[in-house]
């Protein structure tokens, strides 16, 4: 747990040599609101904190888990929203949104009533709204918290929410709108599947004005395909028809020549036995890239990084 804005050159050039997956860095930003930093009685450079959050995330080999609070003193829901954009804009590993609990001892128990903070009176002693924050909006951003942890700190869906702040400038606005259809269709309540996560997160972006439909697809095809092998195509996948695609992967992997280059660890020569290992699709446009050329990818499940993905190579496939 460090404040990222004392950080030193030294301390920094440190943590480029570590080893990846050695350290995780807990970063509590809380607020990037002046008068929300000075009632907390804390000191932040922001410029130097976004400066340092940058350069350990360029190193590529230490995960920033960076936290912020709602319910603190003078944080009302516009300056939350800006402070969580401010803080996603960072792309931190995981974004932790908290509510605020007045722990007995802690020093906002003693300014609770002077700063009007309403909590429960059991633990974990939560704040539920403020003079500056109701308590439809707490319950509101509940739900963008639910949305962030499903779909940002699951790490599942990293290329397309990547596409799609490409083409989306409000962070927080997207996933207070994904919050509240969660809300409404009643999911709030009940235990969703991950087939029915990517549906419905699928359902809600391909609706929206700003983006092309059909590149958002093959970006969360990608992100699916790199976690699970899928053993049937969820009905929002695109591309030729399974038992087509069946025949032309087992004719791909029926080729020594191609199992030579493609698969060279794998003891196993059967085909079948091959197919349920890895999986091979085809996408509309080269997800790898960005490129507006189709291309074929091969997901091998054996071979994965730190964060679970499958290794993945272009591949050709027999027509």
């Amino acid at each position: 747990e460090v404040a990222a804005d004392l950080l030193n050159e030294e301390e920094l050039n440190l943590i480029s040599t570590m080893r990846p997956g050695l350290i995780q860095l807990e970063i509590g930003v809380q607020s990037t609101n002046p008068e929300t930093i000075r009632a907390i009685h804390r000191h932040m450079d922001l410029k130097k904190l976004e400066h340092c959050v940058n350069r350990v995330h360029s190193f590529r080999n230490i995960h920033q888990h960076l936290d912020l609070i709602a319910g603190l003193p003078y944080e009302n829901y516009d300056s939350f929203h800006r402070s969580f954009n401010d803080v996603y804009a960072l792309e931190p590993e995981q974004l932790q949104l908290g509510f605020l609990k007045i722990l007995k001892g802690s020093g906002l128990s003693h300014d609770q009533q002077k700063y009007g903070l309403i909590s429960r009176d059991y633990p974990p002693f939560e704040v539920l709204f403020t003079p500056d924050l109701p308590y439809s909006d707490t319950l509101r951003l509940k739900a963008v918290e639910e949305m962030v942890e499903q779909y940002y700190n699951s790490g599942r869906f990293v290329h397309a929410l990547h596409w799609l702040f490409s083409q989306l400038e409000d962070p927080f606005l997207f996933y207070q709108s994904l919050g509240d259809l969660f809300v409404a269709e009643g999911h709030a309540y009940e235990s969703q599947s991950l087939e029915q996560r990517y549906a419905f997160f699928h359902r809600f972006c391909v609706q929206l004005p700003e983006i092309d439909s059909s590149a958002f697809t093959q970006y969360l095809k990608l992100d699916y395909c790199l976690h699970q092998r899928p053993k049937r195509h969820p009905d929002w996948f695109t591309g030729p028809d399974a038992a087509v695609l069946r025949q032309r992967a087992l004719l791909f992997l029926e080729q020594e020549e191609n199992r030579l280059q493609y698969l060279p660890d794998y003891p196993e020569t059967d085909p079948k036995m091959l197919y349920k290992l890895v999986h091979i699709e085809p996408f509309s446009i080269n997800v790898l890239t960005g490129a507006a050329e189709p291309v074929v990818l091969l997901f091998d499940y054996r071979r994965r990084d730190l964060l679970g993905n499958a290794y993945v190579q272009l591949a050709v496939l027999p027509e």
